[in-house]
């Protein structure tokens, strides 16, 4: 690049690298005090938080970041064009290449950036951030469950202990896991103790039952209900209950938050490997015929979502990289840049949407940022002046001067009232 291609690239790139930091950190802050409980309420040290947090900022660079690409190429053609840099390059005999190819490069990059978080970093940051929730939900039930309190892990999951002792036995221990709406089980025990080691962590309960309810079916047999003496003391929907007592019983932690390390089909599709999806495990339940449009919306997306960080910095080079007077209102142009950018991603979750229902709307994921680049580099290259860009630009100042005009009107109108 000469000088003046590296001059654009810096301005881009430093105004791209500010925005998007700027961006992640309002979303990752507002993220991040939603699960400000776990230190709060759930006793978790501040570097774990941290952690926890920071694992959602793959995933956000990647969709904030044809966004934040977009407001940095509009935000440096427009200061080009006001300070008369770009009326300077074009009357010293520049192609529109020269405007064009430092932002070119600037799209590539951020379109390789986004490559790389899509296939790669975001579903490993997501799936050590499944990891980290199982670990955090262990610490619980091993270090925050007070005594004589009900504490509930999750929805539905609660524990209470009667006593702990300084080795870290705990006495008389209560557990209600009725995150099965078909299946309600209760375990209670005199004694338990967290034990971990290599394959994970234990809850080892000592002389105590197991209480397993299940909810009376609508098509139950007449035959089969309870005696009328017990039908009188419970509900119609009490069901049947199973009780089994113990002098000693084992729990792998892992069973009570979701996930179990050596289990890949605890894990989303979202938080699983590219290359997973290729040659997935035939037992998986989630790679199952039920879910094989979400799987192959989820695959798609991931190679279809870098391609809009290029496709928005043609579609602002498109409506921005001519030199315009200030009579053209230019920021008429960014506006309709802007809206059109937006509109070509709502189509985009669009065909992500329908390709879960059809294999038919894969070609339109790849289809419809292809246009946006395909377009946005015919119109910088050629140097045109696209006829349909230009009437949408007046039909704006002559829809804004309207809407100046009216306002103008009511004002006296207010100031006479009062």
């Amino acid at each position: 690049m000469n000088l003046i291609e590296r001059y654009i690239f810096m301005r881009a790139f430093t105004a791209f690298l500010m925005t998007v930091t700027v961006l992640c950190g309002i979303v990752w802050l507002t993220q991040a005090l939603r699960d400000l409980d776990l230190v709060t309420a759930k006793g978790q040290t501040l570097m774990i938080f941290i952690s926890m947090t920071s694992l959602v900022l793959p995933t956000l660079i990647m969709v904030i970041a044809p966004f934040a690409i977009m407001i940095a190429v509009a935000h440096t053609l427009n200061r080009l064009n006001a300070d008369s840099e770009l009326v300077v390059i074009n009357a010293t005999g520049a192609r529109p290449w020269t405007v064009a190819k430092p932002l070119i490069i600037l799209g590539v990059l951020a379109t390789l950036l986004g490559a790389s978080i899509s296939l790669y970093l975001s579903p490993k940051a997501l799936g050590t951030l499944r990891l980290f929730i199982t670990q955090v939900r262990a610490d619980l039930v091993a270090n925050v469950v007070k005594e004589g309190l009900f504490t509930e892990i999750e929805a539905g999951m609660t524990f209470h202990i009667q006593k702990r002792e300084p080795n870290g036995v705990m006495k008389g221990l209560f557990l209600s896991d009725e995150r099965n709406p078909e299946k309600h089980v209760v375990y209670s025990s005199e004694l338990a103790q967290i034990i971990e080691n290599d394959k994970g962590t234990f809850l080892n309960m000592t002389h105590g039952i197991i209480q397993q309810r299940h909810p009376a079916k609508s098509g139950e047999k007449e035959q089969d209900k309870k005696p009328e003496k017990i039908d009188s003391l419970v509900g119609d929907d009490f069901g049947s209950v199973n009780i089994v007592e113990f002098s000693s019983y084992v729990i792998d932690l892992s069973k009570f938050t979701g996930v179990d390390p050596d289990k890949p089909q605890f894990f989303k599709a979202r938080e699983r490997p590219t290359a997973y999806f290729f040659n997935p495990d035939p037992d998986d339940p989630v790679f199952s015929a039920k879910s094989a449009g979400h799987i192959r919306a989820e695959l798609h997306d991931r190679f279809s979502n870098p391609f809009y960080n290029f496709a928005f910095v043609a579609i602002m080079m498109a409506f921005l990289a001519q030199v315009r007077t200030t009579r053209e209102r230019r920021g008429d142009a960014i506006v309709i840049a802007v809206v059109s950018a937006a509109g070509l991603r709502l189509l985009g979750f669009a065909a992500t949407s329908l390709a879960i229902k059809t294999p038919l709307a894969v070609p339109v994921m790849y289809a419809i940022p292809a246009t946006g680049i395909i377009f946005g580099l015919w119109v910088t290259l050629t140097g045109r002046r696209v006829e349909a860009i230009d009437n949408l630009i007046r039909f704006m100042e002559y829809a804004s001067e309207i809407i100046r005009q009216k306002l103008a009107k009511l004002r006296p109108a207010k100031k006479q009232r009062g």
